[in-house]
């Protein structure tokens, strides 16, 4: 299976600039890796080239646990609106779901699963490159380990982490900063959380800012370039399906002219579920006709394909803790 061009953002690269330059390391000595303008912190590079300048940096700083000790130091401002809209959310699960939704702003992972069950969530993802790219995985784990531990304070401590790549020598400092069991040589990456976390408060919730940001990550969302990007096909396919139930996979994988098995392999690689998939895009698409104070909640029951709104107000109370009702009213203006 040839590998996804996946790519990275600039403006999140910066982490490890910042990084780099505070211990002394100046960016002339990374420059074999940096073939790029670092100033334009919105262009996108191959994920290849910034595993490459991770790399680099490690050998520099003789550092094998950079990549730790770079997302150990991030800040919001590095994940740019991504970011500002998941800080500013009331609860936990509500920034993870916003991570899920706006993380190719930052960095392609392939999509972001979000599982729950009765004691656990779990985000996955499988960024199906040539990798493993170690030091910008570690990057990206710990950062999101530490911009939710900040978020959301002793609530965010995972109960595991399952990793893609082989177990290095020395895993002192994982154990030290993700502060959690971690698997290697698994299948996909995974971070487990009890399943109180996602009720757990944020420190600074603000919904008039958090609505600014999540315009502008939208906005910047449908600006990426997404080549033949098979998964986001694949949600544009179930969004169309769901005035007309059911949602099956066979008729989706025709559509994307793939045989069901091959696309049944596709969601596993990405560690993901059709059934779960098809509830996420309907999740989406049910926040989005509600911020549409035009549209009325049966209107939106029937656009989702609920042959009953009551069948609508029971989903949505279990996707969020509340009814479409409560929802439009705490994330949309009211009508003059």
């Amino acid at each position: 299976m040839t590998a996804r061009a996946n790519t990275v953002a600039v403006g999140y690269l910066h982490a490890l600039l910042d990084y780099a330059r505070a211990r002394g390391l100046a960016l002339d000595a990374l420059r074999a890796a940096l073939p790029f303008d670092p100033s334009d912190r919105d262009a996108r590079v191959p994920e290849a080239l910034g595993a490459a300048l991770f790399d680099r940096a490690a050998a520099l700083l003789e550092d094998d646990a950079l990549g730790l000790h770079v997302g150990e130091q991030v800040r919001p401002g590095h994940y740019g609106a991504l970011g500002f809209v998941a800080m500013n959310c009331e609860r936990l699960g509500e920034a993870l779901d916003a991570l899920r939704r706006y993380q190719a702003l930052v960095i392609d992972l392939g999509g972001v699963g979000l599982k729950r069950d009765e004691q656990t969530c779990t985000l996955s993802w499988n960024p199906g490159t040539d990798g493993p790219y170690r030091q910008l995985a570690e990057f990206n784990l710990a950062g999101l380990v530490t911009f939710a531990r900040w978020m959301a304070g002793a609530w965010a401590k995972p109960l595991r982490i399952d990793v893609m790549y082989a177990a290095p020598a020395d895993t002192r400092e994982h154990t030290r900063i993700l502060g959690c069991p971690l698997r290697f040589a698994q299948a996909c990456y995974r971070v487990v959380l009890p399943i109180d976390a996602l009720d757990a408060p944020l420190i600074q919730p603000d919904p008039a800012m958090r609505e600014l940001m999540q315009r502008l990550a939208d906005q910047q969302l449908r600006a990426l370039p997404r080549g033949d990007d098979w998964l986001t096909r694949l949600r544009a396919q179930i969004a169309r399906r769901l005035r007309q139930p059911p949602v099956e996979l066979d008729a989706v994988a025709a559509a994307l002219a793939l045989s069901s098995r091959s696309l049944q392999r596709r969601l596993q690689a990405e560690g993901l579920r059709f059934s779960a998939l098809v509830e996420q895009v309907r999740r989406e698409l049910a926040e989005r006709h509600l911020a549409d104070a035009s549209l009325d909640l049966a209107d939106i029951a029937l656009l989702l394909g609920y042959s009953e709104q009551s069948a609508f107000q029971r989903a949505f109370k279990r996707w969020t803790g509340q009814t479409p009702a409560q929802w439009r009213a705490a994330h949309t203006e009211p009508r003059n």
